[in-house]
């Protein structure tokens, strides 16, 4: 009986001599033998790439290929629902034969293999993937988990932060950072503490600055007073090499952190007038101006709700309420502009268009907000949300004909009926069919979420009010 590892090696002796077909067939036979085979896939992959650019073909796969793969797709989608995970393996390998650098496929596969616990043969993939396209983010965002897995940290950190770059608002991608450099960090401190029997963290804190950045260090200081000292090494490390932009950005994170906005923006500036193409510093910037704002229109919030309750006269109340409206302008406009700045940078990040496309809808620019939308809509993951987005768009224009269509289309791709999202859709279709006087539809819609959710926004009150307005017809 063959082993995997006789297989593997005719494989690679048929590769030599220029017999490429059958260099593939034996590394699918051993395969699937051992699955895990993580070195031997990548060389697969890249046989089938080369023989089909060989044959004047596409890798990425045209389509004529999708096409003579459509059987083969669908066989894939039962396989992965019935959980036969080494048969789809298999499955989605001859799928790959004619169009290896296809990254949706890719990407199943690395999911596939994490589910039969190869997690190194899931990184190789994605690593290969991220290769062929470096914009991939759920890539990033699958090799950050695996690496964490593997109890790689710095490799996971190194993940998430290119999954940051491309996509710098992601939240999962910053806590994640947070995070491993913490746990890296206490680490380094107690391997310190063992090493010399120094409890002082500050004695640690210069020697191991190499390893990871400062900026994430910060994180797990314990007072402020060991962030003033933290800023003291970091200025002693800037006399001696004034133009390192890494430098400066971490100097910005520390006084950050301190909350001394006007030191961290100089710092921020600093790094970027070292290194222009620094763009973490860019995006720093840009988060710590919608803080400062973020935190401006909190504030205001807050002094609204006071007044409210009865803490002031109607004077005072109105000038609040007027101070928030222009606070609440002023950080949209701001975002608007750092977004527009974004995906001009990253024009194929889906997100990045459906987000920058809610603040234009928010400041009023619905025209251009629904040009956005349009785009965001291609990606599977954000179509509903962009849909549903579109429809109150045409709504404020009051073109509640295409409104109406864009909330029946994003209604169909919600899963879970009685979800939130499904639900707020449902009220814009309502209230769509209600504006465009189609007062039977609007009622249907408003009963249906009243069935399983009489508290929903002021729906109780709207199908009493039609109701009443049928009867009186």
């Amino acid at each position: 009986m063959n082993t995997a590892k006789d297989i593997f090696q005719r494989a690679e002796q048929a590769a030599r001599k220029g017999n490429l077909e059958y260099s593939i067939e034996l590394y699918l036979q051993g395969l699937t033998v051992n699955p895990k085979a993580s070195d031997e896939r990548q060389t697969l992959h890249r046989i089938e790439a080369q023989l089909v650019e060989s044959n004047g073909g596409n890798p990425a796969g045209g389509v004529g290929a999708k096409l003579k793969s459509a059987g083969k797709i669908a066989n894939l989608k039962k396989l992965k629902v019935q959980k036969k995970w080494d048969e789809a393996i298999l499955e989605i390998e001859n799928i790959l034969k004619i169009q290896p650098h296809n990254t949706q496929l890719l990407f199943d596969l690395a999911e596939l293999l994490e589910n039969i616990e190869a997690p190194q043969s899931a990184i190789a993939i994605l690593s290969d993937l991220t290769d062929i396209d470096k914009t991939h983010v759920e890539s990033y965002r699958k090799l950050g988990s695996l690496w964490r897995g593997e109890g790689e940290p710095k490799k996971a950190i190194e993940a998430w932060e290119k999954l940051k770059m491309y996509r710098p608002e992601d939240k999962e991608a910053g806590k994640a950072v947070r995070d491993l450099s913490a746990a890296t960090m206490v680490d380094a401190v107690e391997e310190k503490k063992s090493e010399t029997g120094d409890d002082s963290f500050r004695s640690m804190l210069k020697s191991e600055e190499e390893s990871a950045d400062l900026e994430q260090k910060a994180k797990v200081l314990r007072t402020d007073e060991d962030r003033v000292e933290a800023i003291r090494f970091k200025k002693e490390d800037l006399r001696a090499d004034p133009t390192n932009s890494r430098l400066w950005r971490e100097l910005g994170g520390l006084y950050q952190d301190l909350r001394k906005w006007k030191h961290a923006k100089a710092a921020y500036k600093k790094a970027i007038e070292v290194n222009p193409q620094d763009l973490f510093a860019i995006d720093r910037i840009g988060s710590l101006e919608e803080s400062i704002l973020d935190e401006g229109v909190a504030e205001l919030k807050e002094q609204v709700s006071k007044l409210e309750e009865g803490g002031g006269s109607e004077d005072e109340l109105g000038s609040a309420k007027v101070k928030l409206e222009e606070a609440e302008a002023k950080a949209i406009e701001f975002k608007t502009g750092e977004y527009e700045r974004k995906v001009l940078a990253h024009p194929t990040d889906y997100e990045l268009k459906l987000v920058y496309g809610e603040l234009l809808m928010q400041g009023g620019s619905h025209d251009q907000a629904i040009e956005q939308f349009q785009k965001a809509v291609k990606d599977p993951k954000f179509k509903v949300r962009a849909q549903n987005n579109m429809g109150k768009c045409f709504q404020k224009k009051n073109v509640h004909a295409i409104a109406i269509t864009q909330y029946q289309e994003a209604l169909k791709g919600v899963a879970d009926p009685d979800s939130d999202i499904a639900k707020d859709i449902r009220y814009n279709l309502a209230t769509a069919a209600e504006d465009n006087g189609e007062y039977d539809d609007a009622l249907e819609q408003y009963q249906i979420i009243m069935a399983t959710d009489i508290g929903f926004r002021d729906v109780s009150t709207r199908v009493d009010g039609l109701m009443q307005k049928k009867q009186a017809e």
